[in-house]
């Protein structure tokens, strides 16, 4: 008795039993004080509630998923909502204009609304059905938008932002046949916050009943069965002002589950506290001791064993604050302020209300009716102590036997019931949609570089490529794969079949168009090599030299044609002139001898076999022969016979007449001189290139040999172009096996705009940054799920080494990698939340027993019932109701359960040290008898405020409250009562080590 009797907490009773009213007053103040101080816990829980989900700094998928926002304009995409809309009309004139004044309300709500997607009023999406598609599902009476908000998710400016864009969406379809439900992960939270608060009057009300009837059956007074629900509710309201005014100014973490558990435990907790003391007291009395000492008593006894026990949940909660999970960290504060103030309750205000009442001959006790039941218990432990212990452990590593199987749920819409508007949502979403559109993941690519070149995109094709033969991908979106499928144009297997079918395309157009042709030019070429053979290889140079010489005697007639000209003139007035006229017969002579040289060049070009295939030869051509037929030589011709008519008869007037007409059309073709001699100059030119390129007259004469022989040779290339291109098309057929993993998109291509406008949505825009969305078919919140998002970051990192995307970090987001993550680092924090809790309770056990064996076989009982109650939480819900338990449960549960059980073993065994001064056999006789009834009625008290729980709407506390009842029940009945009292027996005075008994 020594060792757990403390005379100061003695003294601190009767100090408390002097001062009772002062002292209830007291307590009294405090709650209506800090409640009225400060706001109540529910709105603050709800405005300053941490998020279910990791932060960045524990997830790098939730990082990747803010950089990619940041890259590409979409700050948010970590905390957005999906709204969902769905009217049995379709998307009808009404509903059009009620979406479109929505999306206009998001974006002017710049406060809270980072973006807005809208890919049904986007005007580049608007004649794109695939992506109409998206977001309007088949039978159109479905349809989806998407906002990211402000703040991460869980934080209080997301919970802001989410009520301002629920109230924005509630007045726009207000009175509407169309219906819309806010779903994703911002609403799923923010559902799980607003039930598990709106549990908590549901959960107190049914608990405090169940307590009470509890209490009643303990006690059989109603005034000593309401003494704990006093105590309890004063505790309560206190510790939750308390931790209001805390967490409101962000001293201490805390969420919508923390507030309900703290809730739970503070009941429990202050009504095992209140229990422990007042029976302690009434054992005092029926001693025969007077109330003011058995109090006095009871509170030297007890309050020793009740800080202890309030230490250990306490401490073992408090160290909750190392997990690096906000969610878990944020329970650990608030349950172990309410036990630290349940415990200055109990241990004051109680002592004081029973000094109170024993003066009033109130809370006094009633006879033990279950004493005798306890004594027989006990005798039976000490005789057959192997057969209780087997059945205690049977029982336990029976129901511990199904933790193996245990599958934890990482979905937070299983939290939430069916009637919860984010369910309501996500349900009408995979109603209408692929189950693979709605929540894909996201591979980002960060390059030092830019990417937006030929090779850095075949390598990140090939980066897609060997993600999408990953068990479980269905599609990968991206830059290279716009549509979900390979981009076959951008293969290289594809550019050679189109280089084929081109060719042939070119092949035939020879055929059809080109080889008639060259048949023409053939038979030209044989009529060409003819010409040449009638013609020597010395008319071509007697042509250019009596060129000219002919243009330079038709320059010398213009002159005479001058002279003869005044003459005629003369010859008009003056009738001596007639003689001279006779006179100019010779002259008249030369000037057509003159003129019939140009009639005989005109004849040599016409036999020449180059002046037809020269335009400008043709020409000077054809106008000596006008000049010879029809232009100044037979003008000159009818002037000569003209003269000699003079000696023939005609009058010289008809005369005169005859030469001023044929003068005139002489002048007329001599004026053309100039031309005709710059043409020839060009002809000339001609002829002196094609002696440049070595073409003589024999190679004219080999034309017709040369070009048949061109014609064979292209009758042999047309063939091998037919040859080639039937190759190059058999490869292109290919083009979408897999082993086409050639890809090569044109330089050219990358600045087409369409391209530009590919980029902005998978590139960033200084093209370092290139994200790809993968679809599966997977569940999403599934452990397959989260296995493929740590398979596709390998996958991706293993792809950049010596390539262009060298030095790139790849990272993967998307709900399944963040649940990846969360899984990592839970499975860190558990580990860590195991060793440090057993730690403490041992430290604790042994500092209260001043011993070392028997904290370690107790600490032993309380782990195996720890995984004995997860085990029946498996069997319960994953077996027989088939849910899942969720992730969190096992961590929230473990420390409870632990460290209650710890409660109950401390203060069992505690006793047991107390009464085995002398004799082990007779001192646990004693202990069972004296604290059966103690504890069996605490664990009741104690699991009925946690199975309270299991009124709420919430799944994961309505499991975390069923297992720790459970718990609680085992070691209250199983553990304490049948191993505890064998495991001491077979230990007897070693339990005691290394301090003397």
């Amino acid at each position: 008795m020594s060792h757990q009797y403390s005379p100061a907490f003695e003294r601190a009773g009767r100090f408390v039993a002097k001062h009772a009213k002062l002292v209830v007053l007291a307590w009294l103040a405090v709650g209506v004080l800090v409640n009225t101080a400060w706001p109540q816990l529910e709105r603050v829980a709800n405005e300053h509630s941490v998020s279910p989900l990791p932060t960045g700094e524990v997830s790098p998928a939730l990082a990747s998923m803010k950089e990619m926002g940041k890259a590409f304009g979409r700050p948010g995409i970590d905390n957005a909502v999906i709204i969902v809309m769905h009217g049995d009309k379709g998307f009808d004139a009404d509903a059009q204009a009620r979406y479109s004044a929505l999306i206009e309300r998001l974006r002017g709500n710049t406060e809270y609304v980072t973006f807005v997607q809208d890919q049904l009023g986007d005007p580049r999406m608007r004649n794109n059905p695939v992506a109409r598609k998206q977001v309007l599902s088949e039978d159109g009476t479905t349809w989806y938008a998407m906002a990211g908000l402000a703040g991460d998710l869980g934080t209080p400016l997301a919970q802001r932002a989410f009520r301002s864009v629920d109230d924005l969406v509630k007045q726009t379809f207000a009175g509407s046949a169309t219906t819309a439900n806010i779903t994703g992960a911002a609403g799923t939270v923010t559902d799980m916050g607003n039930a598990a608060l709106g549990d908590l009057p549901k959960i107190g009300a049914v608990t405090v009943v169940v307590i009470g009837l509890i209490l009643l059956l303990v006690f059989r007074s109603w005034f000593t069965a309401m003494l704990p629900l006093l105590v309890m509710g004063v505790s309560l309201l206190i510790a939750r002002g308390v931790i209001a005014g805390l967490a409101e100014r962000g001293l201490v973490p805390v969420s919508s589950v923390s507030a309900g558990l703290m809730m739970a435990v503070l009941m429990g907790a202050s009504v095992n506290y209140t229990v422990f003391l007042v029976s302690r007291y009434h054992e005092r009395i029926r001693a025969g001791e007077a109330p003011p000492d058995a109090l006095a008593h009871a509170c030297g006894s007890m309050t020793r064993v009740i800080l202890a026990t309030a230490a250990t949940v306490a401490i073992a909660n408090i160290a909750q604050l190392t997990a690096r999970l906000a969610f878990l960290a944020a329970a650990g504060p608030a349950v172990s302020m309410g036990v630290i103030v349940a415990f200055f309750v109990v241990t004051t205000m109680l002592p004081a209300t029973l000094s109170l009442a024993a003066k009033r001959g109130l809370g006094l006790p009633g006879s033990d009716r279950v004493d005798v039941y306890w004594h027989r218990m006990g005798v039976n432990i000490v005789r057959h102590p192997w057969p209780f212990f087997g059945v205690a452990t049977v029982i336990l590593l029976a129901a511990a036997s199904f933790v193996p199987f245990m599958r934890p749920s990482f979905d937070i819409s299983k939290v939430l019931p069916e009637s919860a508007q984010s369910n309501q949502g996500m349900r009408t979403l995979n109603a209408h949609f692929p189950a693979n559109s709605i929540m894909p993941q996201y591979l980002l690519v960060q390059a030092p570089s830019d990417l937006r070149n030929p090779r850095a995109l075949a390598d990140l094709d090939q980066m897609a490529e060997r993600i999408s033969q990953l068990k479980g991908v269905g599609k990968v979106v991206g830059i290279t794969r716009p549509d979900g499928n390979k981009l076959t144009q951008a293969t290289l297997a594809w550019q050679i079949g189109y280089m084929g079918t081109q060719i042939d395309k070119t092949s035939g157009q020879v055929n059809a168009d080109l080889r008639p042709q060259l048949e023409r030019m053939s038979k030209l070429a044989d009529v060409m090599s003819a010409m040449t053979n009638e013609l020597g290889d010395g008319d071509l140079a007697r042509l250019q030299q009596m060129m000219p010489q002919t243009l330079a005697m038709a320059k010398e007639l213009e002159g005479q044609l001058d002279r003869y000209q005044s003459l005629i003139s003369q010859m008009g007035t003056v009738a001596g002139m007639v003689d001279q006229l006779a006179k100019m017969g010779p002259s008249v002579e030369a000037t057509f001898t003159a003129l019939d040289a140009g009639a005989s060049l005109a004849q040599t070009l016409a036999e020449s076999p180059f002046c037809p295939v020269q335009p400008d030869c043709v020409t000077l051509r054809d106008q000596l022969v006008e000049l010879r037929t029809t232009g100044p030589l037979s003008s000159v011709d009818s002037l000569r016979e003209s003269v000699r008519a003079v000696t023939g008869g005609k009058t010289i007037t008809q005369l005169l007449g005859d030469m001023n007409s044929q003068f005139k059309q002489i002048r007329g073709l001599l004026a053309k001189l100039p031309e005709m001699e710059r043409k020839f100059e060009r002809i000339a030119g001609y002829f002196q290139q094609l002696q440049g390129l070595g073409v003589d007259m024999n190679s004219v004469k080999n034309m017709g040999v040369r070009i048949r022989d061109l014609n064979t040779q292209l009758e042999d290339t047309v063939r091998s172009m037919g040859e080639a291109a039937a190759t190059l098309q058999g490869i292109g057929k290919n083009s979408n096996s897999a082993a086409a993993s050639g890809f090569s998109v044109p330089g050219a291509m990358l600045q087409n705009p369409g391209f530009k406008e590919l980029s902005a949505a998978f590139l960033q825009d200084d093209g370092r940054t290139a994200m790809y969305m993968i679809q599966s078919p997977l569940n999403p919140y599934g452990p397959e799920a989260m296995q493929l998002s740590r398979d596709m970051e390998r996958v991706g990192n293993e792809a950049t080494p010596n390539t262009a995307l060298a030095g790139a970090k790849v990272s993967v987001g998307g709900f399944p990698a963040i649940n990846a993550d969360l899984k990592k680092a839970y499975d860190s924090d558990l580990r860590e939340i195991i060793v440090v809790t057993l730690l403490i309770i041992f430290l604790v056990m042994c500092l209260l027993l001043r011993a070392v064996v028997a904290p370690l076989y107790l600490l032993g009982t309380v782990l195996l019932t720890y995984i004995a109650s997860l085990g029946i939480g498996v069997l319960v819900f994953q077996v027989l109701l088939g849910q899942q338990l969720d992730w969190a449960v096992p961590a929230m549960t473990f420390v409870l359960i632990v460290a209650v059980g710890a409660d109950y073993n401390m203060l069992f065994i505690s006793r047991l040290r107390e009464e085995s001064a002398r004799n082990m056999r007779v001192g646990i006789i004693r202990t069972v008898r004296q604290t059966g009834s103690v504890i069996t009625s605490a664990g009741l008290v104690f699991a009925a405020s946690l199975l309270g729980m299991m009124v709420g709407s919430v799944n994961q506390m309505v499991q975390m409250g069923f297992i720790i009842g459970v718990g609680i029940l085992l070691d209250t009945f199983v553990v304490r009562t049948l191993m505890v009292p064998t495991l001491a027996q077979a230990f007897g005075k070693l339990s005691w080590w290394p301090s003397k008994a």
